[in-house]
């Protein structure tokens, strides 16, 4: 069987973090890398069970089972031999080895309950920003892989995670708080047993890393930019997780501007404090150094100067009651 992908979506195959975000900007080619593993696993792990979810079932059949890139379309040579055979009353895709892709939706919350008895072993979310974190955290704790024998060359990489999402939506700050925020892009983080104890990983994607739709949608970049306002084109086209449409500081944050290297504060600078309890949750605790004109000194024992009262906001914390 011959699969294809980019490399941007050869890296999130082939990463071993076992609790992977793929995407950030429209277009980088997150719903195809979904169906290749998807069929690639199958294939090479007899009994294995994959569920790919999205929040509304009409969405999910048009973007992986219609068209010329659906699931159909890329196994029809497997279905006419009879090794693939898909039931679509049941929404399942059978394989000859006894390897099932399930295709699920949860549009309530409640419908995650649906899924209590199930041995997912690996568990793919479309649009992860759409689901409530409660939502995304019951499923992981279905994830596991019970007596099903991974083959060596798999061994340490199941069972899996693999979720794919653009900025904003009803989710976007706990996806970002849970991946984003965590570390540099890339970065993998082994996460403790409360937060589900996986090896967590985001890799950023962009419409430049999917050379497909821009050769066969050369266009496609201009109706993003002509989404509307500026900070909903920096989050579809950039993938910008920093700028959500309505935040009150939409028009000036931009993290490379904004964000810098930890230093070394001098004894001299004055360390303030803030609060806030915030209209509903979370409150927010700021950590304030204020610079009184004292140089940094950088470990390379280079020296930067900043404007007496420059304030830098050197940690946070947020939390609620509830």
């Amino acid at each position: 069987m011959q699969l294809d992908l980019h490399p941007r979506q050869g890296d999130a195959y082939l990463t071993d973090a076992t609790e992977l975000l793929y995407g950030g900007a429209a277009g980088g080619g997150k719903s195809h890398l979904f169906r290749v593993a998807s069929i690639a696993w199958c294939y090479d792990i007899p009994g294995l069970q994959v569920y790919l979810f999205r929040r509304e079932f009409p969405d999910l059949y048009k973007n992986h089972v219609e068209g010329p890139s659906g699931y159909p379309a890329m196994l029809a040579r497997y279905i006419e031999a009879g090794k693939v055979r898909p039931n679509w009353s049941k929404n399942q895709i059978g394989f000859w080895n006894g390897s099932k892709i399930h295709l699920c939706h949860c549009k309530n919350e409640k419908d995650v309950y649906g899924y209590q008895g199930a041995e997912i072993h690996v568990l793919m979310i479309d649009e992860l920003t759409q689901w409530l974190a409660t939502m995304y955290r019951y499923l992981r704790g279905r994830v596991r892989l019970g007596g099903l024998n991974i083959p060596k060359h798999y061994q340490d990489l199941f069972p899996r995670i693999l979720n794919g999402a653009n900025p904003g939506g009803i989710g976007h700050n706990w996806v970002k708080a849970d991946f984003i925020d965590i570390g540099p892009p890339e970065s993998k983080h082994r996460m403790p047993k409360k937060e589900g104890g996986m090896l967590r990983q985001y890799i950023p994607a962009k419409l430049e890393d999917n050379p497909t739709l821009v050769e066969n949608d050369p266009d496609y970049e201009y109706r993003l930019e002509g989404l509307g306002s500026a900070e909903l084109v920096r989050a579809m086209r950039m993938g910008d997780w920093d700028i959500v449409a309505g935040g009150m500081f939409d028009d000036v944050w931009n993290r490379d501007k904004h964000v810098i290297d930890p230093f070394p504060i001098p004894s001299s600078w004055r360390i303030d404090r803030s609060f806030d309890w915030g209209s509903s949750k979370p409150f927010s605790v700021g950590w304030w150094a204020e610079s009184d004109g004292s140089p940094v000194i950088w470990p390379d024992q280079t020296e930067t100067h900043y404007p007496r009262g420059t304030l830098f906001r050197i940690a946070e914390w947020y939390g609620w009651n509830g």
